[in-house]
Order: C-alpha cells, then sequence, then structure tokens
C-alpha cells in the first residue's frame, strides 16, 4: 500500500483509491484465469465503498474495468459471452445469441444493480445479443454487506468467481477469490464496527 497524503484530506490509498483505514489492498489474492474478463462498471458503482469490482479486476491476471453506461461495440465479439441470467419475454431485448461452439474466450461481467444492469442491456443492444451464461446450482451468497433484492444474486466477485470455474471445469483454481472475499468483507464489518463506536463515543476518524 503506497498513500498519497493531501493537507486538506485524509491519506488515501494509490492502488485501492481508497482512505487508508479502508485500504484493501491486503485482501487481493492473485489468480492466473483463462477466460479474459471483461468488467464493465455503471458510475454509480465505482463511488461505493463496498463494491467488489475493483477488488475482483485486481486478483485477475487477464481482466479489464470499464467504468461507463453506455458502451461501444468492440470491432468483434467473437468469442464473447455475457454473464446473465435469462431475460425471457422481454421484446425490448434483442434475442441472445446461441452458445457458441468454441470455448468462450472474453467474459463479460455487469457491476451494476439488478435495475441497472436492465438498462445497460437496453442501452447497449450489443450486449444484450451476446450468448448468456447462467449460473448453475450457485450456493449460498456470501457478500454480506450489501442489501441483495434477490437470494440468487451475488455480488460481482462472487458471480465472477463461479462464472470461471463453471467455464473450465476447475472450482479448485478459483478458491483464492473467496479468500480474497472473505477478507474483504471481515475488512468492511470491522470499519462498519469503529465507525459505529466513533459515533457512540462522539469522537473522529483520527480523534
Amino acid at each position: 500500500m503506497t498513500l498519497t497524503s493531501d493537507p486538506r484530506s485524509r491519506a488515501t490509498c494509490d492502488g485501492c483509491k481508497r482512505p487508508a483505514p479502508g485500504c484493501w489492498c491486503g485482501c487481493v489474492r492473485l489468480v492466473a484465469n483463462l477466460v479474459e474478463v471483461w468488467i464493465v462498471q455503471h458510475p454509480d458503482e465505482a463511488l461505493q465503498a463496498k463494491n467488489t469490482a475493483g477488488l475482483l479486476h485486481r486478483c485477475l491476471g487477464h481482466s479489464r474495468l470499464q467504468v461507463g453506461e453506455v458502451i461501444p461495440a468492440p470491432a468483434s465479439v467473437c468469442g464473447m459471452a455475457l454473464l446473465y441470467p435469462p431475460t425471457p419475454g422481454d421484446e425490448h431485448l434483442p434475442r441472445p445469441a446461441a452458445w457458441p461452439q468454441s470455448p468462450v474466450q472474453t467474459l463479460l461481467v455487469l457491476d451494476a444493480t439488478w435495475r441497472k444492469s436492465r438498462r445497460m442491456l437496453y442501452l447497449n443492444p450489443w450486449m444484450a445479443a451476446l450468448p448468456r451464461l447462467s449460473l448453475h446450482a450457485a450456493p449460498p451468497a456470501r457478500y454480506a454487506i450489501r442489501r441483495s433484492h434477490g437470494e440468487d444474486q451475488r455480488s460481482t466477485l462472487e458471480a465472477c468467481a463461479l462464472a470461471l470455474a463453471q467455464l473450465d471445469g476447475d472450482a479448485g483454481a478459483y478458491e483464492p477469490l473467496w479468500s480474497a472475499m472473505e477478507d474483504f468483507v471481515a475488512l468492511q464489518q470491522r470499519l462498519l464496527r469503529e465507525g459505529r463506536a466513533r459515533q457512540m463515543s462522539g469522537t473522529s476518524p483520527s480523534g
């Protein structure tokens, strides 16, 4: 962790861009994923301290993170699939393409709330037209620090870890992501407890 200090603000980590007490760089666990992961993050999520997309990006050796609600279509979508559940009967979205015969080379992951991710599909029809990857028999969510609107919803890191294991047929290769997730959740829970303690005592973070 490299800290950048400003006399007008608290020290900030250069790695995760979080204030020093909330730095999650120590949670990073490196994984050599076979399938490239392209994370498209809604701008609102980029402001969320408890968001896991940044941690996921730092953990994966073969990934990219792009922030935006509207993303220009790439020159080719060959070998690309979208991690997203089926949306049957939605006449406003293009019909997803059939699952490719060849192995998936790039997995597109939307980092957004359910409502905002649907809007992103409407605004980016090329995404909606990609072959869909849905999670099979996903275990209970471990992300206990942000409210979920459905039992089948997962954090971006959880969903991607499950999807990569499903694509590769090797769950063990992605165990480090679960370790990163557990450490991240523990960090956020500790920060929440400390924040509540400061409120009760009437002190500031530096007080």
